[in-house]
């Protein structure tokens, strides 16, 4: 067998050789001539070489501006001239110009046109189509992706001596681009891992993405699968805005993953329509760890909006429905299925039914409103919004005609809320921004007598295809208090925000016949703080390098689960550029916990200070390729952004929750402050 450290120093040889793939690049017309263009910010040299120089890749060098664009602007004579770009030596054609002409080595040189006159002849696709392909395929389709691999070595120093070598991480992607036409472009992305339902060594390939976006004119129409696409514009963000965990600041994403469904846009009689209909096929998708969560649920969104006299008027609505089959065999003819209203309900009607379809309706509708002050300086909005939420049990599979499927009104659950939210934004002078916002949350409706019913998630080897329930009594009237203050300032070099948050909750579990889970009482309050900021500062070439620092106080006085304290989470990130191309980076994750918790009956102390730190060698010799040699957890995560998204550290707690069940937060963050690991990442886009 292979020896696995061999393989990966190979695997880092093979990157550190391959060329890199053309960034973005474009050509157009300019006054004094013809601009060429070319994206790559790591580039250390960029020429432009073709028919009119002689093909000499030295003498028309491009000139790099600040945002690591590159251009020359070249005057050439009529007639049709071909060229590719030389980036450190390799050479590429423009990816951007659809013209091309088969080259002397089986590929494709850039082709431009200037007429009689001197001026740049712009190349339609069919045009284009006609001159020949830019790609192995055709005109039409480009193709793009992403390599990732991952070997990491590890060892607990308390269990373990050994450092062991975990399952390598590897992900390829190919992501296809087609021009349809000039109004449809298509998009999938196939992805080829070897973590997603291990099955010995062998891999799974999937579709990872897709989209067909459909623009004829006045509406576009895209059809979608596992992206980011779900927010509608309000000011409260409905159907969107998530806030992934184990990020200390708010990510303010859109909504998306795990879903497939349209989006459609248009301006129909003068307003403004978004909308979107779409099937939730993993309703858990940022946390799973390989679970069987497809749930059923269908989410609808729709906004639309007009602007008059510089106000901007909003009709959102926003609905979630979910429709599950219940096993309700094991308690059905016991007299006391622990759900009163099936209880009455079997009494009162001849259903011998042992499975129940459950149904989860919410619907929220309102309206919203924004004006801009100063000229465009500030910003004022407000949202009113008004949802109804419900559940019950609306089929059972013997309540029909012959004992089949038959419909049952079987109610468990009622509840209504009533949100306000309003907002400011204001520019105080350029690059310092302040926005204040509130909301507050009204929910009515408990009663004696209501049953809840949540969906909890099994690993696919135990659930079996199937979705598992649990039904409780019904939860509290809740009022609910967020104010935010969010303060941002950057200049040359430098940038900083603070955001603060209060939250308050007040309970009243009396209405449904309960008490608060901790302290017993029938109305309870929750009252929750956070002060968190980060800072940036330099660059990896600056003599100190580049800082980025942020950090969160939480303090809790929870009277309503029993939580009290704080904790307090600051992440240190650090590069500096030791030679060209190569820079030391890294990054310190400290996080203080000072918590009593509620478990069982009585309350743990959380009392300790963990730390998880990250440190290493980061080799960049070419824009589209990172190589990184580092000791500890790896805090980045690839399943979505290649740029990386910074949950790997919450990924490995969860994987330890999920490994060692009983185990909570505190201990899983003990647990990798035990850990020492090496590891060896590349990510390179092509």
């Amino acid at each position: 067998m292979q020896n696995p450290i061999i393989k990966c120093a190979l695997t880092v040889a093979v990157l550190s050789l391959l060329v890199a793939v053309p960034a973005a690049a474009a050509v157009k017309e300019v006054p004094v001539g013809i601009l060429f263009t070319y994206d790559a910010p790591g580039a250390s040299g960029v020429t432009l070489a073709g028919s009119f120089n002689g093909w000499n890749a030295e003498r028309n060098p491009l000139t790099k501006n600040s945002d690591g664009r590159w251009s020359v602007v070249m005057a050439l004579k009529p007639g049709k001239h071909e060229y590719k770009f030389v980036v450190d030596g390799s050479w590429f054609a423009d990816a951007e110009n659809p013209a091309t002409a088969p080259d002397s080595f089986g590929g494709t040189n850039s082709l431009v046109q200037i007429d009689d006159g001197g001026h740049f002849v712009a190349v339609t696709q069919a045009a284009a189509a006609a001159l020949g392909p830019n790609t192995q395929l055709n005109a039409k389709v480009t193709l793009d992706g992403r390599y990732f691999g991952r070997y990491t070595a590890t060892r607990r120093r308390e269990i373990d001596p050994r450092f062991r070598l975990t399952r390598p991480e590897q992900l390829i992607d190919l992501n296809i681009h087609t021009d349809v036409s000039d109004v449809v472009d298509a998009y999938t992305r196939l992805r080829l891992d070897n973590t997603r339902n291990i099955n010995l060594n062998l891999s799974t390939a999937y579709l990872d993405e897709g989209a067909v976006d459909i623009h004829p004119g006045p509406f576009r129409i895209k059809g979608f699968w596992d992206m980011e696409l779900l927010q509608l514009g309000d000011p409260f963000g409905s159907g969107g805005d998530t806030d992934l965990a184990g990020t200390i600041l708010d990510d303010h994403l859109p909504a998306g993953k795990g879903t497939a469904g349209v989006l459609i846009e248009g301006e129909p009689f003068g307003a403004h329509l978004q909308a979107f209909v779409a099937d939730v096929h993993d309703a858990d998708w940022y946390n799973s760890l390989d679970l069987f969560d497809n749930t059923g649920r269908d989410i609808v969104g729709a906004r639309l909006s007009r602007t008059f006299a510089g106000v901007t008027f909003g009709a959102p609505f926003y609905m979630e429905r979910e429709l599950i089959w219940v096993d309700m065999s094991s308690v059905v003819g016991s007299g006391d299925t622990g759900i009163p209203a099936l209880d009455t309900h079997l009494l009162e009607h001849n259903d011998s039914s042992t499975w129940y379809e459950w149904d989860n309706l919410t619907k929220s509708g309102g309206l919203d409103i924004a004006r801009p002050l100063a000229g465009g300086r500030g910003l004022v909005d407000a949202e009113w919004l008004h949802t109804s939420a419900t559940q019950g049990f609306v089929t059972g599979n013997e309540a029909g005609f012959n004992n089949s499927n038959g419909p049952v009104n079987v109610e468990l659950f009622e509840r209504t809320r009533e949100l306000l939210h309003g907002g400011l934004e204001w520019e105080l002078r350029k690059g310092r921004d302040v926005n204040l916002e509130h909301t507050s949350v009204s929910e009515t409706g408990g009663a004696v007598g209501q049953t809840y019913g949540s969906i909890f998630f099994l690993p696919q080897s135990i659930a079996e295809k199937r979705v598992y329930m649990v039904f409780g009594g019904g939860s509290s009237d809740l009022s609910t208090q967020y104010t935010d203050l969010t303060i941002t300032n950057g200049g040359t070099g430098h940038s900083e925000l603070l955001w603060i948050q209060r939250m308050q909750i007040d309970a009243d579990f009396g209405v449904s016949g309960d008490v608060a889970p901790w302290s017993g009482e029938g109305e309870a309050t929750a009252v929750i703080w956070t002060v968190s900021g980060r800072a940036t500062y330099g660059e990896p070439r600056n003599r100190f390098g580049a800082w980025e620092i942020e950090g969160a106080l939480t303090s809790y006085d929870d009277d309503i689960l029993g939580t009290d304290g704080h904790t307090f989470e600051s992440i240190a990130r650090w590069s500096r550029e030791l030679a060209p191309n190569v820079q030391a980076i890294f990054d310190i994750r400290l996080k203080d916990y000072a918590m009593l918790v509620p478990v069982a009956d009585d309350r743990e102390h959380w009392d300790a200070t963990v730390w998880s730190p990250y440190a290493g060698v980061r080799y960049l010799p070419h824009p589209k390729l990172d190589v990184v040699l580092a000791w500890g957890v790896d805090p980045l995560s690839f399943g979505i952004d290649y740029e990386g998204r910074h949950i790997g550290r919450w990924m490995w707690r969860q994987q330890y929750m999920y490994d060692n069940p009983g185990v909570n937060e505190f201990q899983a963050d003990r647990a990798m402050e035990d850990i020492r690991a090496i590891g060896l990442r590349a990510n390179f886009i092509f």
